[in-house]
């Protein structure tokens, strides 16, 4: 056999085996199933284009979500007491309605972002993969009043002192006669 040097050759050889060679030979598979049913067939067969041809039925084609759904996978699992499960060294949160239950999973294995989960007795739910954010593990400082150093200033007093310190400034120029001074110097 020829060296194949591309998936577009492998295509084109595969399509004029099929209609030169597969679909112009009798096959045994058909000659089987009508010999099934009590009906003889010629010496010389029945190729799948005479079968093909000669079937009056239309072709009934299937909804792509019956077809998706008979290729995804399953498996078990256990439903945490959050409502969440391990999936593939990830966590996906169903609902804490199936909190520790073993439930069904199914999944495409292409595109694990959702998984549905199955569980007897309850509609079939979409489990997303959780994500975790940058600072949900992040433990916060502690306050430096719980710490054994001592604070250099205190936001409180500091407020304090310059509320203080603008109230007595008002308070002075307020009781300041150094202006009416001024003012009536010129009419004495």
């Amino acid at each position: 056999m020829a060296h194949v040097h591309s998936v577009e050759e492998l295509n084109r050889r595969w399509k004029v085996f099929l209609e030169q060679e597969y679909q112009k030979e009798a096959h045994e598979g058909i000659r089987e199933y009508y010999k099934s049913y009590g009906v003889e067939v010629a010496a010389c067969g029945i190729t799948p284009e005479q079968e093909w041809l000669r079937d009056e039925r239309g072709l009934v084609f299937l909804d792509v979500s019956v077809v998706a759904e008979a290729f995804r996978h399953r498996e078990k699992r256990r439903i945490d007491g959050a409502g969440c499960f391990s999936f593939r060294g990830r966590k996906y949160e169903a609902s804490t309605a199936f909190a520790n239950l073993e439930v069904e999973i199914a999944y495409d294995p292409m595109d694990t972002d959702t998984v549905t989960v199955y569980c007897s007795g309850a509609e079939p739910v979409a489990a997303r993969r959780m994500e975790i954010g940058a600072y949900a593990a992040k433990k916060p400082e502690v306050p430096l009043g719980m710490t054994k150093a001592r604070p250099e200033s205190s936001r409180l007093l500091d407020a304090l002192e310059k509320k203080y310190k603008e109230d007595h400034r008002q308070m002075a120029e307020a009781l300041s006669f150094g202006d009416y001074v001024k003012e009536a110097s010129g009419n004495v």
